[in-house]
């Protein structure tokens, strides 16, 4: 079968490569799309701290079961597929958290993932609900987005976003864009620091109340914009903002900053008056990937069309022309691109 290969950095091929074996308890799907992912670039460009080699990407995969030795899968059921491995028994995966699991596996960086006609789904995802069946009708490449914004769904949670509550989301790449539709969902009001002029348009497009360039300081507009009270949450959904003083003074009393985005390898630490944490009682939290129950709760709202992701997929390629669908991404000449044709 075909399949994008990535055998050492910056060494990516579509090549022929051998048939996955259906594991005990799991499934062999065959692939109907798997979007790209910012992530999968950087696997190739520089590495991950997941990532194993020789290794098929992709994470964000739907596919129709090819076969199956579990009960709960039949041949022909079109299903999306969480990347997770979880244990299920060591302490985070008891506490739901399987995203922070002590023995985790990830589809796409230490499995082999969808970016190949093929794929095995493990036991272990089927364990912790990791699929969900597409229904009939919905779009396959939309199914591929369940991902993402299940990663999304992760941070909001991990931000207590709540309805009333007025957002403020830096960046508006396709998380930046995919939170400000889901805070909509949410009931929540959104603000997009942006400086892109066509991505501050689809940010409005897709649910922000307002978006903002960066040639105004986004602490003053956003406290303009709360009426003067701050952000309740402020969503840091671009490596190339940090945590500063001014943003804390943005933020309204108890306000939550989510570092949604990690910041470069080199040059990870932010300068913080912490006494504005103590005495306004503002928080700070991580959040990284997605559960399995946030990955549920992501494909829930696309396929009830709580949230509409459309207008985000930009181009659907075949997996020989993945190389230039990394490239419109890196040039920021794409948003998102699916591969839905993986036989050519």
């Amino acid at each position: 079968m075909r399949a994008a290969v990535l055998r050492s950095p910056r060494v990516l091929s579509v090549e022929e490569v051998g048939e996955p074996a259906c594991p005990e308890g799991g499934a062999i799907i065959k692939v109907t799309a798997c979007a790209v992912c910012p992530t999968d670039i950087k696997m190739v460009r520089v590495g991950q701290r997941d990532l194993s080699y020789p290794r098929v990407l992709g994470h964000e995969v739907v596919g129709i079961v090819d076969s199956s030795s579990s009960p709960n899968l039949q041949e022909g059921d079109a299903i999306q597929v969480w990347p997770g491995i979880a244990c299920g028994s060591c302490p985070a995966c008891r506490k739901g958290q399987d995203n922070m699991c002590a023995h985790q596996g990830i589809i796409g960086f230490n499995r082999d993932g969808g970016f190949a006609e093929r794929m095995a789904v493990p036991a272990e995802t089927l364990a912790r609900g990791g699929v969900n069946m597409v229904p009939g009708g919905m779009d396959a490449a939309v199914a591929s987005l369940t991902e993402p914004l299940a990663c999304c769904v992760h941070g909001q949670n991990a931000a207590s976003v709540a309805p009333g509550d007025l957002v403020a989301i830096f960046g508006a790449g396709p998380m930046g864009l995919m939170h400000a539709s889901l805070a909509r969902a949410r009931g929540a009001a959104a603000l997009v620091v942006e400086p892109d002029g066509d991505r501050r348009r689809l940010a409005v497009r897709m649910g922000a109340e307002r978006a903002i360039g960066t040639d105004e300081p986004p602490c003053e507009a956003i406290m303009e914009w709360s009426g003067g009270q701050g952000a309740d949450v402020a969503m840091l959904a671009t490596p190339k903002v940090r945590p500063d003083d001014d943003m804390l003074r943005a933020m309204a009393p108890r306000g939550r900053i989510c570092l949604f985005s990690g910041l470069p390898r080199d040059d990870p630490r932010a300068l913080l008056d912490i006494n504005q944490l103590h005495y306004r009682e503002l928080s700070m939290v991580g959040a990284y990937g997605c559960t399995s129950g946030s990955n549920a709760e992501a494909f829930r709202l696309l396929a009830e069309g709580s949230v509409d992701l459309r207008p985000l997929i930009s181009r659907r390629m075949p997996l020989g022309a993945i190389d230039e669908a990394f490239m419109m991404i890196e040039e920021r000449r794409a948003l998102k691109c699916v591969i839905d044709d993986l036989t050519r």
